[in-house]
C-alpha cells in the first residue's frame, strides 16, 4: 500500500507519501505553493501539475485528504474546497480511491488525542516514520499525518467492507 496524504490549500498544498499497511515507511514529502493574486484557475492548475508527477513516479494505491474543518473566512473555505476537488480529480484520473478524514480523526490516530496541538502531531509523525528531524514545511508534516491516519485505519476499513458496514 502506497498512501498519498494531502493537507489541502490553494496557497500551500502539503503532500506526504508513505508505504505500508500496518507499519509505515517514509517515501517523500513536500509542499506545492502558488502565488497569491493569481487567478484561482491558474493556482488549481499548478496544484494539478504538481500532483501528476507523483502519480506517474510512484504506484500510489490510496489517497487520504484532510477534510475541510473550521475556516475563518468563507472565501478561504471555498478555495480549499476547490483544492480538495482537484486532488479528487487527479486521483480519479489515475483510478486511485480517496478517503477524507476530519482534523480530530487525524490527531487522534497520530497523537492519541483528538485535540492534540500541532507540535505534538508533528513530533509523532517524526517518531512514526523514524525521521531524524521534524518534516518541513508544516503542511508536508500535516500531510504525512493524514497518510499515517489512513494507514492506521486500514484494518478497520477492511473489516467494515467485510461485514458491509458503511
Amino acid at each position: 500500500m502506497l498512501t498519498l496524504g494531502i493537507d489541502p490549500g490553494t496557497a500551500r498544498f502539503g503532500f506526504g507519501l508513505v508505504e505500508g499497511d500496518r507499519g509505515t515507511k517514509h517515501v517523500i514529502h513536500g509542499c506545492l505553493t502558488t502565488r497569491a493574486g493569481q487567478p484561482l484557475g491558474t493556482r488549481l492548475a499548478q496544484i494539478r501539475d504538481g500532483l501528476e508527477p507523483l502519480f506517474k513516479r510512484h504506484p500510489i494505491t490510496d489517497v487520504a485528504i484532510e477534510r475541510l474543518g473550521y475556516a475563518r473566512r468563507l472565501t478561504s473555505a471555498v478555495d480549499v474546497s476547490h483544492a480538495i476537488a482537484v486532488a479528487h480529480l487527479v486521483a480519479a484520473d489515475h483510478g486511485v480511491p480517496v478517503e477524507e478524514y476530519a482534523p480530530r480523526e487525524i490527531k487522534l490516530a497520530v497523537a492519541g488525542y483528538g485535540a492534540a496541538d500541532k507540535a505534538s502531531v508533528q513530533d509523532m509523525v517524526r517518531r512514526f516514520l523514524d525521521l531524524d528531524r521534524l518534516p518541513r514545511p508544516d503542511h508536508a508534516a500535516d500531510a504525512l499525518a493524514v497518510a499515517i491516519c489512513h494507514v492506521n485505519s486500514y484494518e478497520a476499513r477492511a473489516l467494515e467492507r467485510e461485514v458491509g458496514v458503511r
